[in-house]
């Protein structure tokens, strides 16, 4: 037998096969079956259910309640399974699915094209293949000519970088930056992403959705080695120190030379910011491929970052539609309740008013075939006759119904009917 259900497919078994039975062949007992349904929301069968089929007695049947939560709709039966967020999981399953149907259209361009016949060429070198210099790219991308001019007017800092929001390099790659930033902008194009710059860094966007990448230069540190020209200029300030000194003067400490120098070795990387599992966010220069060599992998990184987000807010913005919803209806079903009280009581009022109108009617009819009242009981019937007056009119049709209008108790049209019945009753803080 399978050993996964889902929850319609294990309600239908379990209420056409007797429980016993099904956990045998399982290898469960039938009360641990019982309990993984009830955890899954499943109905069983209660006792007595079979044999009053076999009697020929008329059963039925508990209908399987409707849920919205995916961790709820597959069933593992003995199965160790990796606790995975299901909304992680769609998120997954519709970036990777994004991905490969762009790679699909892709290659039906591909072979669509008639093939060029390749010249042939005597050497040909990384250079020669990728083009990783601005004289190549001759003008870049619109979306990153204000990053060029930007690259351009900045200085470089005391470690030898320049700087600028999403671009940490040494002078000497700002042209290749460029170069990758303008290749990897028409990319992206293809694939309906945008390319924008500004005080918070680089981002692709693919409204609403964006993330936010960076390109940065491996550098590292060693020991610096005076040079004779910083030796001489320190053993000139030694000698004039010790002439001040001398003097009884004070020369300030100087310093000739960085303790550290800061190697670019031209290693520049590309990493993305964002959560999303299941995904590459970091590419940079290996032994063998360069950055340029990965433009198309980084666009395809970029396009499953941005799929994987639409995915997420539409399984967040769907959780809280589901939640408002659910709101809704249990704040009808109060309102509801509540009403209910409201008739109970109007009804209940509604018949002590006509007992004690039925006791005062019987108490009047009764003193007026008596004898002659004194004035003190004369003024009791009186008042009696005024209070039943009162009653009666209170218990009029007209005075009613527009009682019952005003406290809307039967209205024509029920607002606070609910077409799918009374809600289920929470299942934790944030159902």
């Amino acid at each position: 037998m399978q050993r996964t259900y889902t929850r319609r497919e294990l309600y239908d078994l379990v209420w056409s096969t007797p429980i016993v039975k099904v956990a045998e062949d399982f290898g469960f007992s039938d009360r641990g079956l019982a309990k993984l349904c009830q955890r899954h929301l499943i109905p069983v069968p209660g006792r007595g259910y079979w044999a009053r089929i076999e009697a020929g007695q008329k059963v039925t049947k508990t209908p399987l309640r409707p849920m919205h939560s995916p961790e709820l709709e597959t069933v593992h039966l003995g199965i160790h399974k990796v606790e995975v967020n299901p909304y992680v999981a769609l998120a997954i399953e519709a970036a990777n699915r994004t991905v490969k149907e762009f790679r699909e259209q892709k290659t039906d361009v591909i072979e669509a094209r008639p093939t060029p016949p390749k010249k042939p060429i005597a050497s040909e070198t990384p250079e020669d293949r990728i083009p990783n210099t601005l004289e190549s790219v001759r003008k870049p991308h619109l979306s990153i000519s204000g990053l060029w001019s930007q690259l351009r007017e900045t200085k470089p800092d005391g470690y030898g970088e320049l700087h600028v929001p999403g671009i940490q390099v040494h002078p000497g790659s700002r042209t290749r930056v460029v170069a990758v930033l303008h290749h990897l902008a028409l990319e992206l194009e293809k694939r309906g992403i945008s390319v924008s710059h500004d005080e918070k860094g680089i981002h692709a966007t693919m409204m609403p959705d964006s993330v936010r990448f960076e390109l940065t230069e491996e550098r590292r540190r060693q020991k610096h080695e005076p040079t004779a020209s910083e030796l001489q200029r320190q053993q000139e300030y030694e000698r004039r120190r010790q002439l001040a000194s001398r003097r009884g003067e004070w020369l300030s400490w100087e310093r000739f030379w960085p303790e550290f120098d800061y190697i670019h070795e031209g290693k520049v990387g590309l990493e993305i910011y964002c959560w999303s599992d299941g995904a590459r966010k970091r590419w940079k220069d290996g032994k063998r491929q360069t950055l340029e060599e990965m433009i198309d992998q980084i666009a395809d990184g970029i396009l499953y970052h941005l799929a994987y987000q639409k995915q997420r807010r539409l399984d967040q913005e769907e959780t809280e539609r589901r939640r408002r919803h659910m709101a809704h209806r249990r704040e009808l079903h109060k309102q509801r309740q509540e009403r209910e009280e409201k008739r109970k009581a109007f009804l209940q009022a509604l018949a002590d008013f006509q007992r004690e109108a039925a006791d005062l009617r019987a108490t009047i009819s009764a003193a007026s075939a008596s004898i002659v009242p004194t004035p003190e009981y004369q003024r009791m019937i009186d008042w009696a006759t005024n209070r039943l007056a009162m009653l009666e009119a209170q218990n009029s049709i007209d005075v009613l119904s527009a009682n019952l209008r005003e406290m809307e108790l039967f209205p024509e049209t029920d607002t606070l009917e609910d077409p799918e019945g009374d809600p289920p009753p929470k299942q934790g803080y944030w159902d």
